[in-house]
C-alpha cells in the first residue's frame, strides 16, 4: 500500500474476490483489517443504513450464479437473505427509496445475464422487470468473448435519478446501454459502431467529437456522474470488433474513462482517462471498476491482471489462468485532480474494490433474528427420460458422490469422466424429476468469478431447488446405460 495515514485515516480499500482469495479490507498500511471466511462473491456496497450489501456463498448454477443476496453487518450478523428464482450476479443498487436493483436471469431459458429485478426491501418481492431481449437483439454487436448463451454479459446496474432512467454495462456488445425506467425503451446505446446495423446507429448511437478519443470494449462498473457524464472500466479486451485488428494482451491496456455525452445532439467526447500509460501491466481482460468520489477525484481497479506460467502477460482470463500455474494480481489506484493519492497492489485478482469505513455510522450491532426474503426459483428439469436397468447396487464410490441438503435445496457432487452421459432423478411413486449433468469440456469466454471452479476437471455440483416439489423423493443417477440407487432420499 503507497498512500498516507492522514489520507486514508479510517477508511478501508474492501476486495471482493474473483478467485480462490476471500473477500478483504486493507488499512493504509497494508495490513488486511477484517475478512470473510465463507465464498460470497460480486460487488460489496454500503446500505445507507449503514449494512453491507452483498452476492451470498449459496451457488445455484455453475460457474457463479448465485441464490441471492446477504444484507449484512461487517460483523457476520446476517439481517436479511433476499432470495431471487433466477439467482443473482455481478451487482446491485440501492434505490432512493431503499429497494433494490439486482442483475438476475431465467436460469430455465437458454440465455444468462440479461435481466434485471427491482426487489421490495421489505419483503423480497419482485416489483419489476427487465428483460434486454425487449429492447436489444441478440447477435448484434458481437465482441471478441460473444457467445450466443452470453449474448450480452451484463457486469453492472446504475440508477440515474435526475433521467429516471437505468445503465447497463455489456461485455459482449462492446455496449453500455440506457433505457427509460418506466418503460423500459432504449435510450443510447455507448459503443463502437462497426459492424452495427445502420438503422440502430443513427437512431441510438453518439458521434465522437474533440481529440483523443477512444471507444470502450468489454468494459464494466458503468456509472454515471451528477453531471450526467458516463465513466467505465474500459478493459480494452481485444481492443477492435475487428478480428484482424485484435490485440494481443502483452501489447493491450486498460483505463478509467469519462465520456461527456449530450444526448440532444447524439454527440459523445472523452474527457478523461487513466491507465493506458501503464501498458500491459495493468491490463485486466476481465472484471474491475472505477468509482467517482466528487469532481477530479476517482478510484480505478485493475482487479484483474496476470502473468502465465512463463512470465509473460497472459492472454486468459485470470479465474482460469490460476490452474495453469500462472500468477495473478491486481492494482487499485485513487486520483485526486490526477495526482495518485494511493495504490494498493494484492496477490490474486479481485472483483471489484470498494472505499469504506469498518464502522459505519449506524448498522454495526444491530442484534435479533436475520429473515429470509423472496423464494427460489424451480429448477430446470430434463424432458426425455433415458430407459437404463435399476442396479441392484448403489451407486458405486469412485465417483464420490454426496449430497448437501438445505431447507430450500440440495446439492449433489459427484466426479464423472468427460464424456459420460449422466442424469440425476428424483422419484416418488410416478413422480419424477430429471436433471442433466453436463461432462463435456466448456470453454469458458468469460469467468468475472472463478471462485467455485474446481481444479479437477471431472467435478460437477449440481444444485436442485425444493420449489414446485413436496413431499420425500428418493435419489437415483443414470450413469451411461445403468441407473444406480444413492440410498438417500430428500425431503420438500
Amino acid at each position: 500500500m503507497d498512500t498516507t495515514p492522514e489520507y486514508l485515516q479510517d477508511d478501508c480499500i474492501f476486495l471482493s474476490p474473483s478467485g480462490a482469495e476471500l473477500a478483504v479490507a486493507v488499512d493504509y498500511a497494508g495490513d488486511i483489517r477484517w475478512c470473510l471466511n465463507i465464498k460470497c462473491v460480486f460487488d460489496m456496497k454500503r446500505l445507507k443504513n449503514g449494512h453491507i450489501l452483498m452476492g451470498t456463498d449459496r451457488l445455484v448454477q455453475m460457474p457463479y450464479y448465485m441464490s441471492g443476496m446477504y444484507e449484512t453487518s461487517a460483523c457476520g450478523k446476517i439481517y436479511h437473505e433476499y432470495r431471487l428464482p433466477g439467482g443473482s450476479h455481478h451487482d446491485a443498487f440501492e434505490m432512493p427509496d431503499g429497494s433494490l436493483l439486482c442483475l438476475t436471469e431465467d436460469l430455465t431459458s437458454g440465455t444468462v445475464e440479461d435481466m434485471c429485478v427491482l426487489i421490495d426491501r421489505e419483503t423480497g418481492d419482485i416489483l419489476k422487470t427487465w428483460d434486454y431481449k425487449n429492447f436489444l437483439e441478440p447477435g448484434l454487436g458481437k465482441s471478441g468473448s460473444w457467445s450466443e448463451k452470453d449474448w450480452f454479459h451484463n457486469n453492472a446496474v446504475w440508477y440515474d435519478e435526475k433521467s429516471h432512467s437505468l445503465t447497463f454495462s455489456g461485455r459482449h456488445m462492446d455496449s453500455i446501454v440506457n433505457i427509460d425506467f418506466e418503460t423500459g425503451k432504449l435510450n443510447w446505446i455507448l459503443s463502437d459502431p462497426e459492424g452495427w446495423p445502420q438503422e440502430w446507429v443513427d437512431r441510438y448511437f453518439f458521434k465522437p467529437v474533440g481529440t483523443d478519443f477512444e471507444w470502450q470494449y468489454e468494459q464494466h462498473a458503468c456509472l454515471i456522474t451528477p453531471d450526467g457524464d458516463v465513466m467505465c472500466f474500459d478493459n480494452h479486451h481485444w481492443g477492435s470488433k475487428i478480428k484482424e485488428n485484435y490485440r494481443a494482451a502483452k501489447n493491450n491496456y486498460s483505463r478509467g474513462v469519462r465520456y461527456r455525452i449530450n444526448t440532444k445532439d447524439m454527440t459523445i467526447e472523452q474527457i478523461w482517462q487513466y491507465g493506458k500509460d501503464r501498458g500491459a501491466r495493468f491490463f485486466s481482460p476481465y472484471i474491475c471498476n472505477v468509482e467517482y468520489y466528487n469532481e477530479g477525484h476517482y478510484m480505478v481497479h485493475s482487479g484483474g491482471s496476470a502473468y502465465n506460467k512463463d512470465g509473460e502477460i497472459s492472454e486468459s482470463l485470470g479465474a482460469l489462468e490460476q490452474n495453469m500455474g500462472g500468477t495473478l494480481f491486481a492494482t487499485t489506484v485513487e486520483l485526486c485532480d490526477d495526482r495518485k493519492i494511493l495504490e494498493l497492489h494484492t496477490k490474486g485478482n479481485y472483483y471489484r474494490a470498494e472505499k469504506m469505513k469498518l464502522y459505519a455510522d449506524q448498522g454495526n450491532l444491530e442484534l435479533g433474528e436475520g429473515s429470509v426474503l423472496g423464494e427460489m426459483g424451480i429448477t430446470k428439469e430434463f424432458d426425455t427420460d433415458i430407459p437404463a436397468p435399476v442396479s441392484s447396487e448403489l451407486i458405486p464410490d469412485r465417483y464420490e458422490a454426496r449430497i448437501e441438503d438445505e431447507d430450500d435445496r440440495f446439492t449433489f457432487h459427484a466426479k464423472f469422466e468427460k464424456g459420460q452421459l449422466v442424469m440425476l432423478m428424483l422419484e416418488q411413486g410416478e413422480e419424477k424429476h430429471r436433471y442433466y449433468i453436463s461432462t463435456t469440456a466448456v470453454s469458458h469466454k468469460a469467468m468475472c468469478c472463478g471462485t467455485f471452479l474446481e481444479s479437477d476437471e471431472r467435478v460437477t455440483k449440481t444444485n436442485v431447488n425444493k420449489a414446485g416439489m413436496k413431499g420425500t423423493y428418493e435419489v437415483f443417477v443414470v450413469i451411461d446405460d445403468t441407473k444406480y440407487p444413492c440410498g438417500v432420499s430428500i425431503e420438500c
